[in-house]
């Protein structure tokens, strides 16, 4: 299939029809990862850098996200890097930064946009008023934004690319201070804070224990892993 911007909303939905996911409702990315068993951790990386994921030749999964994005951002990373692990043409192990998108990523970033936030899903969630043609308010935009778990920016890009708002509109509610606004509203703002650092979401430790049993490392390295994951479960 040649991917295009119509083609990633196919794909996103067929990634969710073929791990039976739901069409419509928010998805856990955490919970993704584990039922695709990739191997997932979070650390702190540059300012500039979201992520990065590997494939290995025995279709072994790897996916890295940076704790010092927002919540809301590092969904979107997995989600982003998800569309290399499966859908990537020609996939190569390398950085995922803020700054000069190749089309490629610009691709990932609509299957993320489209796998986190589907369609039917957000109308759904629009109130009548907004459905009968009345502007979107901010305490709808940050509810959708919760329920799906995005952030604010990218909450907005996907109403304005499905035509809810227009982009005019988006960049009068990316004005708004999302995190005052959340407070104001009640939602939890936890969604736009960093977090999740040295969270490791995978088959980690059954890897390091078979390395120890075919004796390709010490006892000393796997005790050090063990508190890798032990610091990561903390």
């Amino acid at each position: 299939m040649s991917v295009n911007k119509k083609n990633t909303e196919i794909l996103a939905q067929k990634f969710r029809a073929d791990h039976g996911l739901s069409a419509t409702e928010a998805v856990s990315m955490k919970s993704v990862v584990r039922l695709c068993n990739i191997l997932t951790v979070y650390l702190p990386m540059s300012d500039n850098a979201y992520g990065m994921s590997l494939k290995s030749p025995q279709n072994d999964m790897f996916i890295l996200v940076n704790s010092k994005n927002a919540r809301g951002r590092q969904h979107f990373t997995i989600a982003h890097e998800i569309f290399h692990l499966f859908y990537d043409e020609a996939p190569k192990p390398h950085l995922c930064c803020k700054d000069g998108k190749s089309p490629v990523e610009r691709t990932a970033d609509q299957f993320a946009a489209a796998l986190l936030m589907p369609k039917e899903g957000v109308l759904k969630m629009l109130p009548a008023d907004v459905a009968a043609g009345n502007p979107v308010s901010i305490p709808t935009a940050l509810k959708i934004g919760q329920y799906f778990g995005t952030s604010h920016t990218a909450t907005l890009i996907r109403l304005e690319q499905l035509g809810i708002i227009k982009k005019s509109e988006m960049q009068n509610l990316l004005r708004i201070p999302v995190i005052e606004s959340a407070k104001k509203y009640g939602f939890d703002t936890s969604l736009y804070e960093g977090g999740n650092e040295n969270l490791i979401i995978g088959d980690y430790g059954e890897k390091a224990r078979k390395l120890l049993d075919d004796e390709i490392i010490s006892e000393g390295h796997f005790d050090e892993l063990q508190k890798l994951i032990a610091d990561g479960e903390g």
